[in-house]
């Protein structure tokens, strides 16, 4: 294995307000206890990636435990090879093909090296790419943790379901004919956990063209998104109205999501919840955040299974697609995902072809 350099390209945000990520020159941290260190093989671009550069990271200082000045940095989906280990690490070892979560400071996978908490590394099968591995992590968080975690009035929660790293969760829901279920604009692996634990019905929306793929992961029913959402629910389900619905699209939830539930219903949303929306009939929404750190043991049970569901196939990646140029790729993945040009992908980089 090569030597680790002293240094490192890295991206970062410099000021509030940028109008583009910024490449620097950093060093390479050394990992402490519990830690491993990671050399990126590649990084995933989320969705939002272009509205992290507008966003005052003082927002997210109390909830994420993110720095609340700048530069900052930024990332959350990492795979790579491990190439040193802190002390108490015994479950990793030099050589070991990961994927992570990225959480503050070093931990953050926009650069070439990072370090990781070794309770939220998971390895990954030899026949998963690292493209592939970095699809999954920050959609894997925020879709187990706002499905199994409980719902809270005062703080980030969820659906409150079972989580599917527990010993009986495979079709657990079947098991109880406790089958009540919308996931609406849901992501991939949200739909994948749903049918492993027994939904029977789960609907998504999409882009049309994605209807074979989107059945294959579990969903019973893909709607158009352009068509008449409200016209074709009801033909599915009538006017009953559903128990759970998550939506990982919708910024910020609207008043017609919230009537899609039926009474005492409970909807999760990637993003704080407006106060104009109304909330009859003991009807509640709530905004989760994927990050495993903010729900630790919850975060710890799910990383300490994933591999075996990663090598089992039940969890797929997403299909990724690479920018070319490394670290640099990031302003054409930013403005391909700014004009809504990416549908059923996601975006990656190659930090070792930075030039």
């Amino acid at each position: 294995m090569t030597s680790i350099p002293k240094t490192q390209k890295a991206l970062i945000i410099p000021e509030l307000g940028a109008s583009a990520y910024s490449l620097i020159e950093r060093p390479v941290p050394s990992p402490g206890p519990g830690d491993v260190l990671i050399k990126l093989e590649a990084l995933g671009l989320k969705p939002s990636e272009w509205k992290v550069l507008t966003l005052d990271m003082s927002f997210l200082a109390v909830p994420m435990g993110l720095s609340k000045t700048y530069p900052a940095a930024v990332g959350q989906d990492g795979a790579g090879t491990i190439v040193d280990v802190g002390p108490g690490v015994t479950s990793f070892s030099k050589g070991d093909r990961v994927l992570f979560h990225g959480t503050p400071r070093h931990r953050r996978p926009h650069q070439q090296y990072a370090l990781a908490y070794s309770d939220n590394v998971a390895k990954i099968p030899s026949s998963m790419s690292f493209l592939e591995a970095s699809s999954i992590p920050l959609t894997l968080a925020t879709a187990a943790f706002g499905l199994s975690m409980p719902y809270s009035t005062t703080a980030t929660g969820g659906l409150g379901l079972k989580g599917f790293w527990e010993d009986d969760a495979q079709g657990f829901y079947n098991r109880y004919s406790y089958s009540e279920g919308l996931l609406r604009s849901a992501s991939l692996v949200t739909i994948q956990i749903a049918s492993y634990l027994g939904f029977s019905q789960i609907i998504t929306t999409s882009s049309i063209k994605h209807t074979e793929f989107l059945r294959g992961l579990g969903a019973t029913h893909v709607i158009d998104r352009h068509a008449d959402i409200a016209k074709e629910l009801k033909a599915i389900v009538g006017d009953a109205g559903f128990k759970y619905i998550y939506d990982s699209v919708s910024d910020p939830v609207t008043q017609t999501e919230i009537d899609y539930l039926a009474p005492g219903g409970t909807i999760v949303v990637v993003n704080p919840v407006p106060d104009t929306v109304n909330l009859t009939d003991n009807r509640k929404a709530i905004f989760v955040w994927g990050f495993p750190r903010l729900f630790k043991e919850a975060g710890q049970a799910m990383y300490s299974k994933l591999p075996e569901f990663l090598a089992k196939g039940f969890i797929k990646p997403n299909r990724v697609e690479k920018v070319p140029g490394g670290l640099q790729g990031i302003h054409e993945g930013v403005k391909r995902l700014k004009a809504g040009q990416v549908s059923g992908l996601k975006l990656v980089l190659v930090p070792s072809e930075t030039s």
